[in-house]
């Protein structure tokens, strides 16, 4: 489905976020409304603003999720993912590279579709925002959380398929019928980067105004850093997360486990999470998509399932005594009845499985209609980063202190101590290996490869699914094939290489 076809005039909202103590905003209009009318108030412009952020719900609620988690040294789809029918086995084809993974792929294509949902959602609300007469600082913070999530999205297309057709306006009747040509990756960045500015220098700090489950001020420095180290400007991804490592706005919790537990949602450590909720159609799958399952006994830790599984590398990764890796992985199951099961013989579903959205002590409903969160950004992430920055800059003094930080939260010695002084590119290894045990299966693995240029060889090395098929052209998903039916602006040499 083509993006200059995806300008909303009108649009329906339901709560998807916290308002107080609840976990959602208690915004749900019962009709249509044109965008002059929606944004003419504050409570108008905050239901458009909701708006946006429910597209990266709908996108991280779906089997979408998976990207940047499968297809990695990190996590792959069980065996038995590919004999559920067609469906499946384009799916599948994301963490296999399989030939199945083209312009026609319902993952690359459904990916693309609901950012570009999000994209123009805060087109209209950046437009109609400005136009209104509200009160000023309202006004200007309203979009910057436009204009952190057009950001958001941008940086997920940019990263997957690379320069992409970039509509940031509204109302113009000459786009609607000609389409929008593909820019290039640097016009992309450079709106990201914009956009992200004028959201530091306009949104509220964390606790300070900014609403539980809303963009932030913190939020938006983390993930310019995280855009910055992308495009490899270390010096300017340094200076701008440094801030976040004195802030009185957030600190790491002091328990790994204490992270994944639903009643500490949107905690100190966290930046930006996607908000769900047991509300009809803001349920999540993750938990029932990673095995984390609840079954139909009290008290117990779940049991297996056989859609998304840690890879043997993963698991077999964590150091002697990482407090993590318990965290990270069920290693016990249990049937219905609540009785110990061992599917040690079963294939995958015996393996190791992800504990990390476990519902059991929750409230969720099941696992396929969970109201567990999911992390976007946490303060962690910005450590290894900021890590990682420094290391590139031949700081690696200052790059292991920071290691040494999540490191000791886990219960390991520092790195010095237990395996000597890195050399630089010892300590970038490194670093990469902390970011999957720190972050498996929050959402950046395949970034994180791609952005260090190991994607290929270490998924070739530690996925055995993508082992004979993964090659230079899996650097970037395809540009889907709706886009070039609809799009006039595209011929088939926009069309990535190799595919």
């Amino acid at each position: 489905m083509q993006t200059h076809r995806y300008i909303l005039f009108f649009i329906i909202l339901t709560g998807v976020f916290f308002s107080g103590c609840e976990k959602q905003l208690d915004i749900k209009p019962e009709v249509f409304v044109s965008p002059e009318e929606l944004y003419k108030d504050e409570a108008g412009i905050t239901a458009g603003i909701t708006g946006i952020y429910r597209q990266l719900l709908v996108l991280k609620k779906s089997d979408y999720a998976v990207v940047g988690m499968v297809g990695t040294d990190e996590a792959k789809m069980t065996i038995f993912v590919p004999t559920w029918g067609p469906y499946w086995q384009g799916f599948a084809a994301v963490n296999s590279y399989s030939p199945l993974l083209t312009a026609q792929n319902d993952v690359v294509q459904g990916f693309w579709i609901n950012c570009y949902k999000g994209i123009n959602n805060a087109n209209v609300a950046i437009k109609y925002t400005l136009l209104s007469t509200v009160n000023e600082d309202f006004k200007t913070r309203s979009v910057g959380e436009a204009k952190f999530m057009r950001a958001l999205f941008y940086f997920y297309l940019v990263q997957l398929y690379d320069g992409v057709p970039m509509p940031t306006d509204v109302d113009n009747p000459e786009a609607v019928r000609d389409g929008y040509p593909r820019s290039t990756a640097e016009e992309v960045y450079q709106l990201v980067i914009s956009d992200l500015q004028y959201a530091i220098e306009h949104l509220n700090n964390k606790g300070n105004g900014a609403e539980v489950g809303h963009a932030n001020k913190e939020a938006a420095i983390a993930l310019l850093g995280k855009v910055y180290l992308t495009h490899k400007q270390y010096d300017l991804a340094k200076s701008t997360l440094e801030p976040l490592l004195t802030s009185d706005k957030t600190t790491l919790m002091p328990a790994y486990a204490d992270l994944f537990v639903e009643k500490n949602e949107n905690n100190i450590e966290s930046l930006f999470e996607v908000q769900f909720s047991n509300e009809p159609d803001n349920t999540s799958n993750m938990a029932n998509n990673t095995g984390a399952w609840q079954i139909n006994a009290p008290n117990l830790t779940g049991a297996g399932g056989h859609v998304i599984i840690p890879t043997d590398y993963f698991f077999n990764s964590f150091e002697a005594n990482d407090l993590r890796k318990d965290v990270t992985f069920r290693t016990v199951f249990y049937n219905a009845n609540g009785e110990l099961v061992d599917y040690s013989w079963w294939e995958d579903v015996g393996k190791p499985h992800v504990k990390k959205f476990d519902i059991t002590n929750g409230v969720s409903v099941s696992g396929s209609l969970s109201s567990r969160n999911m992390y976007y950004l946490r303060l962690a992430d910005v450590i290894l980063m900021y890590a990682e920055a420094t290391n590139e800059l031949n700081d690696v003094t200052t790059a292991l202190a920071n290691l040494n930080k999540i490191r000791q939260r886990a219960g390991l010695d520092k790195w010095e101590n237990a395996h000597g002084v890195p050399s630089q590119d010892q300590l970038r290894n490194e670093i990469m290996m902390e970011r999957m045990r720190e972050l498996g299966f929050e959402g950046w693995r395949w970034f994180d490869l791609k952005r260090t240029g190991t994607l290929l060889n270490i998924v070739k090395a530690n996925n055995p699914d993508a082992t004979p098929n993964i090659q230079a052209k899996h650097l970037l998903y395809p540009i889907p094939a709706r886009e070039f039916e609809n799009n006039p602006k595209l011929t088939p040499a926009d069309q990535n290489e190799g595919y």
